[in-house]
């Protein structure tokens, strides 16, 4: 039932039953024909804390406000029962943690928690408090339920570092097996380093001077049979962009290369230079520097990624273990039933 239903029983009683999962409360006496009962449901007990419908609603007030107005009907119903749900899995475990952190004394000071609003503020370029205050009113919170927020929010995560993420350590030994084993998941796409001559041919060039120009090529390309340096000829003869630095054009993948280029790029022998190779911009002769068929990113340029992702994997793995021991040894009803997106997964 909602919370907010209203009902008028001819003879009034107060009564709290776990098993049905619901409690009623008596409300201020009034004319006994108006006499009401506030109804609301005990979605999941946790120790002797009750989590009711009418706190999931509050949370998700201004989510589904949103998602009201762009889903209806059994797609809305279906995504509301989905979130309820989870925001319920969610809050069991807030209690839990809480309930821990106050076993063991961890608490948050108001000096503790004024610094982290300020730090929030600054990484938001909340340059006053009123401004973070206006923030807050229009997402249907106001600055001393986000405080509230913000210190279970924070107590929780100190609690978890000192718990959980202060055991997590993994070696380099484990990093590098990783990226051995998972190579193929950082394999790049095949690449080629080379430098080029080009000869441009103008447009509206005639078939004489596009001749011309071929024959220009020509004697170019038997310096090159013969011995002379690419690098020279390059800087002497290409009209490319990059003839001052020799024709060298860097590291190309296939879809970075002209179509013309791709086939000889990745089939002559490194060292080797290509025949004339004639485009609608010109004429070019390449030059193959280096090539990877197969290639794989460098370890060096991975093992901060690869150490960052292992360690967060660890830690949500021991996460749910540490988690698992705080129910165990806890009451925990749940009354709620997971919703059908939930339970087909």
């Amino acid at each position: 039932m909602n919370r907010s239903t209203l009902v008028t029983p001819r003879i009034l009683w107060t009564f709290f039953t776990l098993s049905a999962g619901l409690f009623l409360f008596v409300l201020p006496a009034e004319p006994s024909w108006a006499e009401k009962v506030l109804v609301d449901e005990v979605l999941a007990v946790v120790n002797h804390h009750m989590i009711t419908k009418s706190e999931i609603d509050r949370s998700l007030a201004p989510t589904l406000h949103k998602l009201h107005q762009q889903f209806r009907g059994k797609a809305y119903q279906e995504l509301v029962e989905s979130l309820e749900y989870r925001l319920l899995m969610k809050k069991i475990n807030e209690r839990l943690e809480l309930e821990e952190a106050d076993r063991v004394g961890l608490t948050l000071t108001d000096d503790e928690l004024d610094r982290t609003v300020q730090t929030v503020m600054q990484k938001n370029n909340f340059t006053s408090k009123w401004q973070f205050k206006e923030a807050l009113a229009e997402q249907g919170m106001n600055y001393h339920q986000y405080r509230q927020q913000l210190r279970k929010q924070v107590t929780i995560l100190k609690l978890i570092n000192e718990e959980v993420r202060s055991t997590v350590v993994v070696s380099q030994d484990e990093v590098h097996q990783y990226y051995l084993a998972h190579r193929k998941a950082y394999m790049l796409p095949p690449h080629v380093t080379l430098s080029d001559i080009f000869l441009k041919i103008p447009a509206g060039s005639t078939p004489e001077q596009v001749e011309k120009i071929r024959l220009r090529g020509e004697h170019i390309l038997r310096q090159l049979k013969r011995g002379d340096d690419f690098v020279i000829l390059a800087g002497s003869e290409s009209e490319g962009p990059n003839a001052e630095n020799g024709g060298f054009l860097g590291d190309l993948t296939k879809d970075q290369l002209l179509p013309e280029l791709v086939d000889p790029a990745f089939s002559l022998p490194v060292g080797h230079v290509s025949n004339m190779i004639r485009t609608d911009k010109g004429f070019y002769i390449i030059k193959i520097d280096k090539r990877e068929d197969q290639p794989y990113r460098k370890f060096k340029d991975l093992k901060n990624q690869i150490l960052n992702d292992l360690t967060k994997k660890l830690t949500e793995k021991r996460i749910r273990i540490w988690l698992e021991k705080l129910r165990a040894r806890s009451y925990v009803v749940i009354y709620a039933k997971p919703p059908m997106d939930i339970t087909k997964g």
